[in-house]
Parts: C-alpha cells; structure tokens; sequence
C-alpha cells in the first residue's frame, strides 16, 4: 500500500538505472583513467580527493536550485547537465577533440571537469533525496502512517542490488572489444580503447537519460506539499 504510489513509482525507476549506469561507470573507470587517459597513480589520487570540492559545490548550490527551479525540475535539468557532461571528455577525445596523453593540458582539464561535474551529480542526489523525502506526507495522508524508513529503504536496496547489473554490462564491454589481460598503460591499442569508448558512451548516456526521463512522472511540486501540509496540520489539530 505505501509503495502503490506513482511518485515512488517514479523515483524507484530513476534509482534503478541510476544503478546500472554508476556500475558500469564504476566498473570502467579504472581502464579509462590508466589506458585511456594513461594518468599515474598520483594523477588518480588527486581525482580521487578532489570530490570534497564536488562535495563543497554540491552542497552550496543544492538549496539554491531548489528555490529558484523546484527539486523536480531542478533534478531534471541539474541531471541533464551532470550526466551530459560526465563522458564528453570520453566522447571528445574519441572525435580527436581533446589533448593527446601525456599533454600538460590534459590532467588539469580532466580535473576541473571531473570537480564541477561530481558537484552537479551531488546536487542532483541531493535533490532526489529530498523528493523522497516529500512522499512520506503524501503517503500518509492516504495511508495515515508515516514510511520515511519503508521509501528510503526500497531506494537503497534498488540500488544495492541493480548496480552489480552495470558492473558485468562494464565487463562484457571489456570482452567485446578485446581489451586484453594484464595489460600495461601505454600498451593497449589506439583500435581497443575507440572500440570501448565508442561502446560506453553511447550506452551510459542512454541509461542516464532513461533515469532522467523517469523522474517527469513524479508529481509533487512545492504548492502539492505545501497543501500536503496544511492537510495533515488540519487532521492532527
């Protein structure tokens, strides 16, 4: 009865190939930052720590989307952005667009992406927890119970199970374009890492915009909560 909700409905979907694509993201970002950008294990960590900035950004720009724009639409947008911005660099080097491996301009170029677009994709989580966060009034005016724990746990537990989905999509693209065992950066063919990216970029937008385009059949904006409110106020008064 408390998941029989199209707003849940909604945002259970998003979640679900929000999964699959941070798994496969997961699962190929080890062959992308050592074969593809050939970045050493400094250059690694460096990304790796520069997320408390996308943290900080996150943070700071989260409360301000969701004032001016909404969190649905705010969501839709800022998820628009992140997760078009997340390959490109994939994509634009794949089209000869970006610096060659090694370039001093690379590693900085890579960085600033990767700061602004982990920002983006923290505000967009932010701003889906918070859609969350709305149903439990909505849900309780019709099933007079709060489910805060009942709506995040499904969420989570979506998550947790679909993402190993996107780890094996990770590996079966590995095996499709021949990327070979116990290779060495700087060894792997120009042919195999085109073959992987053309591969995967394609394949996480599509599921990144599939996510996107599940959270349009979500239908709390503020004045339905704010009514939500007003509503449960006038029954617990």
């Amino acid at each position: 009865e408390t998941l029989a909700n199209r707003s849940f409905m909604a945002l259970f979907l998003s979640a679900l190939f929000g999964a699959i694509a941070t798994g496969m993201a997961a699962g190929l970002n080890y062959y992308f930052m050592t074969f593809f950008w050939e970045f050493d294990n400094q250059q690694i960590s460096v990304l790796s720590v520069s997320v408390v900035l996308s943290a900080v950004i996150g943070f700071v720009i989260s409360p301000m989307v969701s004032r001016k724009l909404g969190k649905k639409r705010g969501a839709i947008i800022i998820g628009v952005m992140a997760f078009t911005t997340a390959p490109l660099p994939i994509f634009l080097k794949l089209l000869g667009f970006m610096p060659d491996a090694g370039s001093p301009v690379l590693f900085p170029l890579i960085l600033g992406t990767t700061i602004f677009d982990v920002g983006l994709i923290i505000c967009f989580q932010t701003l889906m927890s918070a859609m969350i966060a709305d149903l439990v009034e909505e849900s309780q005016l019709k099933t007079q119970r709060r489910s805060e724990g009942v709506f995040f746990a499904a969420i989570t537990f979506t998550r947790k199970f679909v993402q190993g989905f996107g780890v094996v999509s990770a590996t079966v693209m590995l095996s499709i374009a021949q990327f070979p065992e116990g290779a060495v950066p700087g060894s792997v063919s120009n042919e195999v890492l085109h073959r992987l990216g053309w591969m995967y970029v394609p394949a996480i937008f599509c599921v990144w915009m599939m996510m996107i385009a599940c959270l349009r059949f979500y239908r709390i904006d503020r004045a339905r909560h704010e009514e939500n409110l007003e509503r449960l106020s006038d029954l617990q008064a």
